[in-house]
């Protein structure tokens, strides 16, 4: 038997699934979650390294197509040193681990260490990126019998391909060999008829599809380069694409702020996370505030971040609601208040319409002269709230709890995107830095008439989406 080291420590080859994020499984996310270290492979979902514990190391090891930024050796040696150092060690890697993945020699490379090691299948893009297409690889009129096949060789190997007769044959990892794979495909008896449907990024928003016949895909494909990683679906069943593809029909929209979950009744959600939001460092007046908390008549919300960072802040400073007993609250629409009421509080006044407009009519029947109302808010916020309610005669103090900051994106082609979805006047703004202008072919929404109002000082004239049906 091997000797084994701590029994805390455990490597979990993780199969990330083809390119949607949401297609890891809960196993895989929940074990990602818990590691201490993650290493990606390049084609793995970003957004998916968002869900790694706070503090974990995360390590790309490369795996493009045609160069890796480590050898697969290396890789090997990393995953054991990182594991015998004492952590829990996440290996992410597209598709499935086993099918063409070269799983399996990083498992024997644990077993050869005598590491703990566990296995999380994926789903593999075998699968995912015909269905995502609306090609099924088997069907009860078109084919019952399926397989897989890479199609990857190492350079100037132009050896025909060993071809299974089945009813589909998909093959994976072929985009540079595809000359020799329709060559072998004809030699192996497939009439030059035979349906042949190439899937790039599939599962992802910039999916493609190109189809042909054996006889005449080379041509095709000539005129529409292909890009990579493309999986190529050859039977009958590419026949039923046109009917059953349903991925394309949904629109693609482009968020960029927080909780993408919210909004995927829309559409297929293009996550990039351009803005996020943290604590802001107290200013003085903050400082004084949760140190020893002003009685005030009103607190107002304008966002759900003003409220859970101005309730982390409270609950950091040892209080808690039972302090607001004669305090009244106000929030700038029911989304506000379903996260008020996440606290224990109910709203006395909600906007009817989600604006510092709307909450100012709100207020109008209300006798606020006199009265005190806390304001907390973003760093950067709108002063016509303020003024509104200062002009009827409130005495408004700002607190600031939270800003919102730029950060860098992975790489989107705007091509694809259809709809970009605004939450907040700072993604506008951040996507107005990055992008520059909005490409004609996509229409802009705002979350809110707050955001449209700032989106129109930018010149884009967007359609309101009310935060209330999200």
């Amino acid at each position: 038997m091997k000797n084994q080291v701590s029994q805390k420590t455990k490597v979990f080859l993780i199969g990330a699934g083809p390119g949607d994020a949401e297609l890891i499984t809960v196993k895989g996310l929940r074990v990602l979650s818990q590691a201490d270290v993650v290493l990606y492979d390049h084609l793995i979902s970003r957004e998916l390294l968002t869900h790694a514990k706070e503090g974990a190391e995360k390590i790309s090891v490369g795996k493009f197509a045609s160069r890796h930024t480590l050898p697969q050796e290396k890789i090997n040696t990393l995953i054991i040193q990182k594991a015998k150092a004492g952590k829990i060690v996440a290996r992410l890697k597209g598709g499935d681990c086993y099918l063409f993945g070269r799983g399996g020699e990083e498992a024997e490379a644990c077993d050869d260490a005598g590491l703990a090691f566990e296995v999380v299948p994926g789903i593999t893009s075998a699968l995912a990126a015909p269905c995502y297409a609306g090609i099924p690889p088997t069907h009860r009129d078109c084919a019952s019998t399926l397989a897989v096949v890479t199609g990857h060789r190492k350079k100037g190997d132009d050896r025909p391909i060993d071809i299974p007769h089945a009813g589909t044959v998909i093959f994976l990892m072929s985009v540079g060999n595809i000359k020799n794979i329709i060559r072998s495909l004809r030699e192996a008896g497939y009439p030059a008829d035979t349906k042949i449907a190439a899937v790039e990024h599939g599962t992802c928003y910039d999916q493609r599809i190109v189809k042909g016949t054996l006889g005449n895909f080379l041509g095709i494909i000539k005129e529409n380069p292909l890009r990579t990683p493309a999986i190529f679906v050859v039977g009958k069943v590419v026949e039923l694409q046109d009917k059953l593809d349903w991925f394309s029909k949904k629109p693609k929209i482009l968020h960029m702020g927080n909780h993408p979950e919210h909004y995927s009744h829309l559409g297929t959600i293009v996550h990039r996370q351009i803005i996020r939001c943290i604590e802001s460092e107290n200013t003085n007046r903050a400082e004084a505030y949760f140190k020893q908390p002003k009685p005030y008549n009103w607190i107002v919300f304008t966002s759900r971040n003003g409220i859970s960072f101005f309730f982390k802040k409270l609950y950091a400073a040892g209080y808690d609601t039972r302090i607001f007993a004669n305090t009244k609250f106000a929030v700038i629409g029911k989304a506000s208040g379903k996260r008020l009421l996440e606290y224990g509080v109910k709203p006395d006044l909600t906007a009817a319409t989600e604006s510092s407009a709307g909450l100012l009519e709100a207020f109008g029947k209300t006798d606020i002269s006199g009265r005190s109302i806390l304001l907390p808010q973003a760093e950067v916020s709108s002063v016509e709230l303020p003024d509104g309610l200062s002009a009827r005669g409130a005495e408004c103090d700002k607190l600031t709890v939270y800003k919102a900051i730029e950060q860098g994106v992975d790489e989107i082609d705007l091509d694809y995107i259809d709809k970009i979805l605004f939450t907040s006047g700072s993604t506008v703004r951040a996507f107005v830095n990055r992008f520059g202008r909005i490409p004609k072919h996509i229409e802009p929404l705002c979350l809110g008439v707050p955001t449209q109002t700032i989106a129109k000082q930018y010149n884009i004239n967007a359609k309101v989406i009310d935060k209330d049906i999200m």
